[in-house]
């Protein structure tokens, strides 16, 4: 008997001696927490969602920010492909309203099943996948084998820490390497990962570590020359997809902020354009010069504050703002993401509620690209410490470096995943 064979005989009479145990393990783990009970079915391979018409790639990774690393993937086809959706299974529960409000658009969730080869069939029955992407460090034999023999194309990507990754890998040798080979393409986060990997028996390459991408947004380079012109060299800061509540706490800020900073603008953009006639009333009463973002032909000098009437035009906001304060973070909003406005060259400030992003505003902290302010002074004080140049453009610098550290090992996946797209799937 082959050496796959027997790795695979292995692993499926494993499975069928502990199928009785899966429904007491399940129980157990939802009397624990470890598993969303409203869910729990999921884990064995059963599902409330249709599967949708059409090319579904399916990826499955560990937890959240394993989903999240994926951001930049999923994007990048969708932007070719719209019409494709993606499944994205996790082990360990997430914050359904946080995957619901980061992730692209056309892509589910669900919990994957447990390694018990009933729920593995029934997970691959319901969902038909046509392409797998494997993020998970921790392998799973069962699903894995069983992806294989339907000829489901699999790409396992992302890897490291093979020593440690699971006890498969230290004592089950040959079911680990029959696991292994059930993927067509492994790329790996490091070299020494890799030299693992080939260990068993299997190629590898290196792709490096993925990291939470977002698209670039889009801006209009001639209206931003023109514009930059008629500043003519102004501070400017930003503050973007403000609450209306924050309004007359950003204003106040601009406020104070100009008796410290000389010729100081501020281009607002409320996070409803519901809000524009709000922010006018505020200006008017404080006293502030304002004009709407649409009537910028001529910008006189007394300007105080540019009004923007929508989030269309935020790529061409942070590319002429220095510094950018992120609304819906001074009141209990939970934020709004970061990546946009550090991937186009703004220092960032923000306030203490951002519990929606506070994996990269950790990040964006700790490499020095972004602070937290919690009161209209703090803000004001902030915003006249960044406008500063030299600081402004080190703090910018940091937030494109956090950025683009996945920005390699995401093109490299998607490189590969395109030739194995189903022809289905037309450009």
């Amino acid at each position: 008997m082959s050496s796959k064979s027997l790795g695979e005989t292995l692993i499926r009479s494993a499975a069928r001696i502990t199928e009785p145990l899966m429904q007491h393990e399940l129980a157990r783990r939802v009397a624990r927490g470890h598993e969303d009970a409203n869910r729990a079915h999921e884990r064995q391979g059963k599902s409330d969602l249709i599967r949708p018409e059409g090319v579904l790639v399916w990826c499955h990774t560990h937890d959240m920010q394993g989903a999240l690393n994926l951001i930049g993937v999923i994007g990048q086809i969708h932007a070719q492909l719209p019409e494709i959706t993606f499944l994205v299974t996790t082990q360990i529960r997430i914050k359904d309203y946080v995957f619901a409000m980061r992730m692209p658009a056309r892509t589910l969730h669900q919990y994957a099943p447990l390694d018990k080869l009933a729920a593995v069939e029934r997970f691959l029955d319901h969902w038909q996948p046509d392409l797998c992407v494997w993020t998970d460090d921790l392998l799973m034999p069962v699903l894995n084998t069983a992806s294989a023999r339907r000829g489901i194309p699999s790409v396992l990507a992302d890897l490291g820490n093979v020593g440690g990754s699971g006890p498969q890998f230290r004592w089950m040798s040959r079911v680990s390497k029959s696991a292994l080979r059930s993927f067509e393409t492994i790329l790996t986060a490091d070299e020494a990962t890799a030299q693992a990997v080939r260990g068993f028996g299997v190629e590898a390459s290196v792709m490096g570590r993925l990291c939470e991408e977002t698209l670039a947004l889009p801006h209009d380079e001639t209206r931003r020359a023109k514009l930059s012109r008629q500043l003519d060299g102004r501070p400017v800061w930003l503050a973007a997809k403000v609450a209306q509540t924050e309004i007359s706490q950003v204003l106040d800020a601009h406020s104070q902020a100009m008796r410290m900073t000389h010729r100081l603008l501020l281009i607002i953009v409320p996070v409803s354009p519901e809000d524009v006639p709000s922010v006018k009333t505020a200006c008017d009463a404080a006293g502030i010069v304002w004009r709407c973002s649409d009537d910028l032909d001529d910008l006189p000098p007394r300007t105080d504050v540019i009004i923007a009437r929508g989030l269309d035009g935020l790529g061409l906001w942070y590319q002429l703002a220095a510094v950018c304060f992120l609304g819906g973070s001074l009141v209990e909003r939970g934020g709004h993401t970061p990546l946009e406005a550090a991937g186009l060259g703004s220092a960032i400030i923000h306030g203490p509620h951002v519990d929606n992003y506070a994996d990269i505003y950790l990040r964006l902290q700790q490499a020095g690209a972004a602070i937290e302010v919690n009161s209209v002074p703090s803000l004001a004080e902030a915003v006249s410490e960044l406008i500063v140049p030299d600081r402004a453009a080190e703090m910018a610098h940091a937030g494109w470096h956090v950025c683009s550290e996945g920005a390699d090992a995401t093109d490299e996946l998607v490189e590969v995943l395109w030739d194995m797209i189903p022809m289905g799937a037309s450009l």
